[in-house]
């Protein structure tokens, strides 16, 4: 999955739900969506708001997750 998937895939899903702030259900939600997805498994660290909480966060996040070399980094703002 390229970098537009990555950003599309997330954009679609921001559309049905909002940003999950501190919430941690809708937390919980959120790294679901990223496992089932992306096929990531995130430690019980990696789900908390700085990674999770907010669409572009999230974003960020996978993309570094997928790429840890930072090459697919540059795409999100």
């Amino acid at each position: 999955m390229d970098s537009q998937e990555i950003h599309e895939c997330i954009a679609e899903f921001g559309k049905i739900r909002q940003d999950a702030g501190r919430d941690e259900a809708a937390l919980m939600e959120v790294a679901l969506f990223v496992e089932d997805l992306f096929g990531i498994v995130l430690s019980d660290d990696e789900i908390c708001e700085e990674n999770l909480g907010a669409h572009n966060l999230t974003e960020k996040f996978v993309m570094k997750k997928l790429d840890p070399e930072g090459i697919c980094a540059e795409f999100v703002e």
